[in-house]
């Protein structure tokens, strides 16, 4: 389980750093287009943090299955 956080997340980073290089392009005050790239980027920032900190936890059970599985 781990393993498909960490490809999520590069994944995620890989996207984000796609969209950088798009935006460059679009006029800043578009639309209203900066202030949606604003929100949406807080809004990623949240759930990779979020999905880092399950990753650690995730971890952590499966060290202690192993623990126990050992026994």
């Amino acid at each position: 389980m781990s393993q498909q956080l960490n490809n999520a997340l590069e994944d995620a980073g890989k996207a984000m750093s796609q969209l950088r290089i798009a935006i460059k392009g679009i006029p800043v005050r578009r639309e209203g287009f900066k202030g949606l790239h604003d929100q949406f980027a807080r809004s990623v920032a949240t759930l990779t943090t979020h999905m880092s900190y399950a990753r650690v936890l995730l971890d952590e059970e499966a060290a202690e299955r192993g623990k126990r599985w050992r026994r």
